[in-house]
C-alpha cells in the first residue's frame, strides 16, 4: 500500500490542513509540503494487517490465551462496526502484543519524523491495583515505524522476542515510542465496566525513523504489559504523519 497518489477511503494524502480528527478532539498538526499522511479506519482496513506476540515462551500460545484479528466492536464503542482486537493473558509479566503493516511511497533511505494518533477501546479503570501492576497504567500503548518488518523470533532459548527495538514496558526504543497507557477515565470500582474510547497521540519531534531502500516503512501498534492478567484492546483508528527531515 502506497503513500502516494489517490487511494480511496483508507489513506488520505494531504499537503495542507488537518488530518481528519475521526470524532476526537485531539488533532494532529497541519501537514507541511515535506509531509505525507495516512488515516486508517480499522472497520475497513484491518484484514491485511499482521498480528504478533512476543516476550513469552514459544509453544505457550494456548496458556497465554493469545487472540488477534478483525472483530465486531463491543456495543459501548460502536454499533455494527469492526476493530482490530488483540488479547492475551500476561503470565510472563512482559507480554508484547502488536499489529504491523508495510506502507510504500516515501523517499528511500531517508529519515522521517513520524507523528501518531490512535483511538482504541479500553475497559481498564484508572487507579486500580493488579497482579504485577495496574490493569490500566501498567499496560503501555506503543507506536512505531521501522524499515525492517517487526517480527517475534526465537532467541535460541525458546523465548519469542522482537527483532526490532520497541523498548520495554514504560520505556520506548529506537523503533517505537510510548504514547500513553491503557487506563480509561473511570475510577477504580465504578460499576460501569463497559469499554470506553481513548485517544493518544505523540508529540512533535518525539520519534523518527529511516525508510528502506525502496521507500517503504513498517508501521507498528502494540501494547507492552506489566499487568499479569488478561488485557484485551480494540484498535479503532490510526492517523500517521511522516515528515522528511
Amino acid at each position: 500500500m502506497q503513500l502516494t497518489g489517490y487511494i480511496p477511503a483508507v489513506i488520505l494524502l494531504l499537503s495542507t490542513g488537518l488530518l481528519s480528527a475521526c470524532g476526537s478532539d485531539i488533532k494532529l498538526p497541519p501537514v507541511d509540503p515535506n509531509s505525507k499522511a495516512l488515516s486508517i479506519d480499522f472497520n475497513d482496513t484491518n484484514t491485511d494487517w499482521k498480528s504478533g506476540f512476543a516476550d513469552y515462551p514459544l509453544g505457550q500460545e494456548t496458556f497465554y490465551e493469545l487472540d488477534a484479528g478483525s472483530t465486531t466492536l463491543p456495543a459501548s464503542l460502536a454499533t455494527n462496526r469492526k476493530g482490530y482486537k488483540l488479547s492475551g493473558n500476561n503470565h510472563s509479566d512482559d507480554l508484547f502484543m502488536f499489529i504491523t503493516k508495510k506502507f510504500e511511497g516515501l523517499e528511500p533511505n531517508t529519515r522521517y519524523e513520524f507523528q501518531f494518533k490512535v483511538r482504541f477501546g479500553t475497559n481498564a479503570q484508572k487507579n486500580c491495583m493488579g497482579v504485577g501492576g495496574a490493569p490500566g497504567e501498567s499496560v503501555w500503548i506503543k507506536a512505531g515505524a521501522s524499515k525492517t518488518e517487526p517480527l517475534a523470533v526465537n532467541n535460541g532459548a525458546g523465548d519469542l522476542l522482537m527483532n526490532i527495538d520497541k523498548g520495554n514496558q514504560a520505556v520506548g526504543g529506537s523503533d517505537a515510542i510510548v504514547l500513553g497507557d491503557f487506563a480509561n477515565s473511570r475510577e477504580c470500582g465504578d460499576s460501569n465496566t463497559d469499554y470506553m474510547r481513548k485517544t493518544l497521540r505523540s508529540e512533535p519531534g518525539a520519534f523518527s525513523g529511516v525508510t528502506a531502500e525502496d521507500g517503504s516503512v513498517w508501521i507498528l501498534l502494540g501494547t507492552d504489559s506489566g499487568f499479569e492478567s488478561t488485557t484485551t484492546i480494540y484498535f479503532m483508528t490510526l492517523d500517521v504523519i511522516a515528515t522528511k527531515r
